[in-house]
């Protein structure tokens, strides 16, 4: 019996590495084609295939989303924001094309699917992923597509909001969407996103399911949440009576709170300390954001432009997805 399973393991592993190589290989094919302007019969030479090989493995490359393509019908592209934010904050940018009359629904799709794609890229064998939720985070997993990976573990960042607006099982199915197409176990945080008292924050604490998901949250190897902001048309949830209370919400204004990362507040300075909500909150501290090698953010609100310069200002984000009205308003905030 140990034999079988031996071969069976082994089996799935030459398997998986095969899929890799054949990745590997559409993505030579492209990048000699579309990045080097070779020609389809000067790659068959190179490579020792035919022409008819090479246009076979061209179409693969773009079925797969091995190589895509941008078409810029905006004045200002999303290469020329991508480039401009890169050089501002000194992180890996994605601006999604969307238009200038795109609506919040068509925003958060667009940088959900250019997120996901980013995410695939980003995520290895044997990774930690901590994953957030909201309106953002499930269009992201609703655009991740199945990847050969393996060892691969999910976390929940933080604690779920309120079960009444998004219903019982919100976050078990955005969650579960990123452990299917990543092959990862998923590691749920079954808690409120903020606790009505310090003590049972605590006292929860000392509890040992809870304290196994915060020794997971302190490997993580890769963070994915977008911001909350308490501005906009419809302000994130946690901004909002139901998951806070109302003196919360006088406390975070008197705070100058101007965003939150996964139920962790902070001011216009980037600051978190001193804000009592963050003692209960079941987000993680800054520092241990900061810990975390890859800390992508993924943004499709103007309205959040504030929160998200005062995080990049401060270092949060290690790489980011945004909208084109985003990264406009991000400018120019950022040149005032």
């Amino acid at each position: 019996m140990n034999n079988l399973r031996q071969t069976g393991r082994i089996r799935n592993g030459e398997a998986t590495k095969s899929r890799r190589n054949a990745r590997y290989r559409l993505a030579d094919v492209a990048e000699l084609y579309w990045m080097q302007d070779m020609t389809v019969a000067a790659i068959g030479t190179k490579l020792g295939i035919s022409r008819s090989t090479v246009s076979r493995l061209l179409a693969q490359a773009r079925e797969r989303n091995i190589i895509e393509f941008v078409i810029n019908r905006e004045e200002d592209s999303t290469q020329e924001l991508r480039d401009r934010l890169r050089d501002l904050f000194h992180i890996h940018v994605t601006v999604s094309n969307t238009s200038d009359t795109a609506d919040a629904d068509i925003r958060r799709f667009l940088v959900g699917q250019d997120t996901a794609r980013l995410l695939s890229r980003l995520a290895r064998p044997n990774m930690t992923i901590g994953v957030a939720w909201g309106r953002t985070m499930e269009s992201v997993s609703l655009h991740l597509t199945q990847q050969d990976a393996h060892g691969i573990q999910i976390v929940q960042l933080h604690g779920f909001g309120d079960s009444y607006l998004y219903g019982e099982s919100y976050v078990t199915k955005v969650l579960n969407r990123f452990g299917e197409s990543l092959n990862a176990r998923v590691h749920l945080f079954p808690v409120p996103a903020i606790f009505d008292s310090e003590a049972a924050h605590n006292l929860m604490w000392q509890e040992r399911s809870v304290r196994r998901i915060l020794a997971l949250r302190r490997t993580l190897d890769l963070t994915v949440a977008s911001l909350g902001a308490p501005q906009g048309v419809t302000p994130s949830a946690l901004f909002t009576p139901g998951v806070l209370q109302q003196s919360d919400i006088d406390e975070l204004h008197n705070e100058h709170v101007v965003g939150n990362f996964a139920s962790t507040f902070f001011r216009q300075d980037g600051s978190t300390g001193g804000i009592s909500v963050n003692n209960r909150s079941t987000g993680m501290s800054r520092q241990e954001l900061m810990r975390v090698p890859i800390r992508l953010f993924t943004v499709a609100d103007p309205s959040k432009a504030k929160a998200l310069r005062v995080a990049l200002n401060a270092g949060f984000a290690t790489h980011l997805v945004v909208d084109r009205a985003t990264a406009r308003q991000l400018l120019l905030m950022q040149h005032l």
